[in-house]
């Protein structure tokens, strides 16, 4: 509660600020100072894109923010759409994000007879703890496949499904998975057949 109360604090304060800045435009050009309000101008402008960029609300943001990672987890640089999201943030840093994006037909086909590189080098060490590796997921790493794609009590809908098709891809064969457990569990699958990239974070 206290960290909701926190962003919704901020975000007003940002509304607040935003609408007096532009209030004062509106005198600045009324006043004929054409050049001062063309640099605030300039500058408020700069200001919004950087932060509703790097909130993901900005429009395609957050495309280029998955494909710059898709690049990093994979070696193809490739355009992906939304397919489904979902982020849940606690008070206490805790949170569950998910990413479930869809790639063209091209890449789908790549994916499916990827090269050597693909299983040598990639996801890298730093983003990993296993090469891209073929489902079925094994036995002895069920528990991180369930850790990844929980059902809490209070959800219903289509993350409940979308839990269960994940589970179900990482269960038989024709698609690949990696993640990275530490203070949080990263768990990464690849599906050629649905052409479908998916990412996921469970901090807890």
């Amino acid at each position: 509660m206290i960290f909701y109360l926190i962003i919704f604090l901020i975000l007003i304060t940002i509304l607040i600020g935003t609408s007096v800045w532009i209030y004062r435009l509106f005198k600045l050009y009324k006043r004929g100072k054409t050049t001062s309000f063309w640099i605030q101008t300039s500058i408020l402008g700069i200001i919004l894109i950087f932060i509703t960029w790097n909130l993901g609300i900005f429009p395609l943001s957050k495309n280029f923010q998955i494909k710059e990672r898709t690049e990093l987890l994979t070696g193809q640089t490739f355009w992906s759409w939304k397919e489904f999201d979902y982020e849940e943030i606690g008070v206490r840093g805790e949170g569950y994000t998910l990413d479930i994006y869809k790639f063209n037909e091209e890449y789908a086909q790549y994916f499916k007879n990827p090269d050597s590189t693909f299983f040598e080098n990639y996801p890298p060490e730093n983003m990993s703890e296993i090469k891209w590796t073929p489902t079925p997921i094994k036995d002895n790493e069920i528990d991180i496949l369930e850790f990844a794609t929980p059902i809490y009590g209070g959800w219903k809908g289509e993350i409940v499904t979308k839990q269960d098709f994940i589970r179900n891809v990482a269960k038989n064969k024709g698609a690949y998975y990696a993640y990275r457990k530490g203070g949080g569990t990263d768990f990464f699958l690849i599906s050629p057949k649905d052409r479908l990239v998916i990412l996921i974070n469970h901090n807890m």
